[in-house]
């Protein structure tokens, strides 16, 4: 049964809970997102079963950003040659997500989503991708990038594919979005270093086949609608579940006029005076929040001065 500490309580709105057992090497996570889920589904309109795989990767992505050691940004993409060309979802500071997607061909998308069990088929072949970018003081330190096929019928069996594959970990992964409010749980045996029992490698693997037996009988609408404490109690009634402080999760986009001043650097001076000339300015719309960045004539020749222009975000 779950046992609190003084600072924890239930999952909440936009809230992350991490857990563990406490007589096992085995630790978990429960995330919820209301109005950070809000924030993704209201910025770019997508077709249902897009929509819904985007909300199950955002929600996935806060889970996975839970249990890494580096403070920094972990980025999940699953990409592939169907229909759906991509999906993207963000999350710095294990609080702050933002995600996207990109829609190769919608009329294919349309025919193939037809079938409510479509789920990850509407990617294609393609690959998921996990990079992680450390902070390191106040700049960004060497990226790790874990890459592997994209594998299973769902968001959930895609990543513990890669689990399974690159990082060799036992991990397990519940997810579901429905409307307004998307919904994971995360299952994971420790890493042997982190290990805080000396059972041997059968016991291991007897506990975590027990637990994940146990949570393979959560429904969609108990991960979405229970409290945490009520959902741990209900799955795992004789375990001892020790929870952790709640922490926060929300909409957060890291978009900037720097780093879009940046990718004007790419473009040659000539270019852009011409967009300019037939424009009136450069205006640049950040994708996942959609801020507006305009450039003039003077903020061009500052861009290939390396000079910094005043702040030009339209609110």
């Amino acid at each position: 049964m779950p046992q609190s500490d003084a600072n924890a309580s239930p999952v909440d709105a936009d809230r992350l809970q991490r857990f563990m057992f406490e007589e096992l090497d085995i630790r978990g996570a429960l995330a919820r997102l209301d109005e950070a889920w809000a924030s993704v589904r209201g910025a770019q309109r997508y077709p249902e079963p897009v929509e819904r795989l985007l909300g199950e990767l955002l929600t996935a992505t806060a889970l996975l950003a839970s249990i890494v050691k580096v403070s920094g940004t972990l980025t999940v993409q699953a990409t592939g040659d169907g229909p759906l060309a991509a999906l993207m979802a963000e999350c710095r500071d294990r609080s702050n997500l933002r995600g996207i997607a990109r829609i190769r061909d919608a009329k294919a998308l349309r025919m193939e989503a037809r079938d409510d069990a479509a789920g990850t088929g509407i990617l294609g072949k393609g690959l998921v991708t996990i990079t992680i970018r450390p902070d390191i003081g106040d700049r960004v330190g060497e990226a790790y990038q874990g890459i592997v096929p994209l594998d299973g019928s769902s968001i959930a069996e895609a990543l513990e594919g890669y689990f399974a594959q690159s990082e060799q970990i036992p991990t397990r992964i519940w997810l579901s979005t429905k409307g307004e409010r998307s919904a994971g749980m995360l299952i994971q045996a420790l890493p042997p270093e982190m290990a805080h029992h000396d059972h041997g490698e059968r016991r291991r693997e007897e506990d975590f086949g027990r637990i994940t037996l146990l949570a393979d009988t959560v429904s969609g609408s108990e991960l979405r609608e229970l409290p945490g404490e009520r959902l741990l109690t209900r799955l795992f009634f004789e375990e001892t579940v020790a929870l952790q402080r709640p922490e926060g999760l929300a909409f957060a986009c890291s978009c900037s006029r720097e780093r879009t001043r940046d990718a004007l650097r790419a473009i040659a001076e000539q270019e852009l005076e011409e967009i300019i000339a037939e424009e009136g300015d450069i205006r640049m719309e950040c994708q996942f929040c959609h801020a507006e960045y305009r450039f003039d004539r003077v903020d061009v020749a500052a861009v290939h001065a390396s000079a910094a222009p005043d702040d030009g975000q339209v609110h």
